[in-house]
């Protein structure tokens, strides 16, 4: 036996036939607070180590705060507070006030924070002076992939709806769009809040369906770039009543062109990355290019009058590719050990 700080070598011995045994350090056991009886898991790791997980430290713990709403905090700081509690992982978030009522405005703006932007959250309690938001949807209900399909799905059908909305003048679908950003901005914070979990527990690490904690970070990428895409679409929709007259039919076939090549990026990369696809993967990021030219060409078409507004939902498309780039590299860094030669 070696003994080293944090580390053990022991030998695996053969108890009967078909089970085989390995002792744990005395110390361990006892500093973990287990003991003969305790149950612990064994989870294999894609690199062929063995993870041993104690019972008592993959189960999560129900964590409370409480947040002071002092009567000149505006209901934006307030909001700020919430969120902030929220992707720190609590699950029980107190909002009091000592000495004063809390203000109509901050009780507006907490059951709106809720309401918007927390997945699964419920004011389960209020006072005058006293409210408490309770975390209810368990982790294993929406795993990160779930989400990032719902996110995408979203996403792609507002930038369609937005140029949809560019082509008609559609004052009122630009508008649902602008409302839509909502929805994206909720699971984005519901998958941060679950990331930044899993970073501290690897039982969560695998429930929202990870399979390693290097993952994370290359996830966390994911969600902005789609939070982003959707903040574009959005960005067209709010440019569309800066047109006073229809869009120039070929310049909208133009922009059309190259609004569903960019959303062919963005398609393939979220499929290569949920079906682990470095070959999918790869051609997004080879197309990456074409989208500043067919950029080019379109702008050279418009004439100086209306130069201005086209450029501007240009960005916003060409961005889109952009982003769809940046997911696909993550895919390629997720998949890049399938491509190595052994």
């Amino acid at each position: 036996m070696q003994t080293a700080l944090n580390k053990e070598v022991r030998k695996i011995q053969l108890t009967g036939k078909t089970t085989y045994i390995v002792s744990l350090p005395k110390k361990w056991v006892e500093d973990l607070g287990l003991s003969s009886g305790s149950l612990v898991t064994l989870i294999k790791q894609p690199s062929n180590a063995l993870l041993l997980l104690p019972d008592v430290i993959t189960k999560l713990k129900t964590e409370e705060v409480t947040l002071l709403a002092n009567p000149n905090k505006s209901g934006e700081s307030l909001k700020r507070m919430i969120i902030s509690a929220y992707l720190a992982g609590y699950n029980i978030i107190h909002i009091r006030n000592k000495n004063e009522m809390i203000s109509s405005k901050q009780k507006d703006a907490i059951r709106e924070v809720v309401k918007r932007n927390l997945v699964g959250t419920e004011i389960i309690a209020s006072t005058s002076n006293f409210i408490t938001i309770q975390t209810l949807a368990s982790i294993p209900e929406l795993p990160v992939k779930s989400v990032i399909r719902r996110m995408f799905l979203l996403a792609s059908s507002m930038h369609r709806d937005a140029m949809n909305a560019l082509r008609e003048l559609n004052y009122e679908l630009a508008d649902s769009i602008i409302n839509s950003d909502d929805e994206i901005d909720k699971f984005s914070l519901y998958i941060m809040r679950n990331l930044i979990l899993a970073a501290h527990n690897e039982k969560v690490l695998r429930d929202i369906g990870l399979l390693k904690a290097s993952d994370i970070l290359g996830y966390r990428v994911v969600v902005k770039s789609i939070e982003r895409i959707a903040d574009h679409a959005t960005s067209i929709a709010e440019k569309i009543k800066d047109f006073k007259i229809m869009p120039n039919v070929v310049i909208m076939n133009k922009l059309d062109d190259m609004s569903l090549f960019a959303l062919s990026m963005f398609e393939d990369s979220i499929e290569a990355l949920l079906r682990m696809n470095y070959e999918l993967a790869d051609s997004v990021a080879e197309k990456s290019n074409t989208i500043s030219e067919m950029e080019k060409n379109i702008i050279s078409m418009i004439d100086n009058t209306n130069l201005n507004y086209y450029k501007l939902i240009l960005e916003d498309i060409r961005r889109v590719a952009e982003y769809a780039s940046d997911i696909s590299e993550v895919a390629i860094n997720h998949t890049i050990e399938d491509m190595l030669l052994r």
